[in-house]
C-alpha cells in the first residue's frame, strides 16, 4: 500500500473516530497530545502543498466547521505561536 493509500484510510478512520467520540460529547476524555498531533500532521501536509503549488485555498466545506469551531481553533494556534491579530493581518496582506 502507498503512504497516500495510507493516508486516504487514517483520514478516513480518524473522521469515523471523531464523530464517534463527539456524538457521545466525550471530547473532553481526549489527550491533548492527541489532538495537537492530529493538528500539527495536517498544517504541516498543507503548508508541503502549498509550497509545491502556490497558495490554494484551504479546502474546507462551508458546512465542516462552525464559526465557533473555527475561531476557537484559529486562536489557539495565533497564541501557540504568539501572534497578535496585528501581526497576523499584516501576514495575511503580505501572502497576496
Amino acid at each position: 500500500m502507498t503512504a497516500f493509500a495510507d493516508l486516504t484510510e487514517t483520514v478516513a478512520r480518524l473522521g469515523e473516530l471523531t464523530r464517534e467520540i463527539t456524538e457521545h460529547d466525550s471530547g473532553a476524555e481526549v489527550a491533548d497530545e492527541q489532538i495537537a498531533e492530529v493538528l500539527y500532521a495536517a498544517a504541516r501536509l498543507f503548508a508541503a502543498k502549498t509550497d509545491r503549488v502556490g497558495k490554494i485555498a484551504w479546502p474546507i466545506r462551508e458546512d465542516a466547521l462552525t464559526a465557533t469551531e473555527t475561531v476557537v481553533l484559529v486562536t489557539a494556534l495565533l497564541d501557540a505561536a504568539d501572534v497578535n491579530l496585528f501581526d497576523m493581518a499584516i501576514w495575511y496582506r503580505r501572502a497576496e
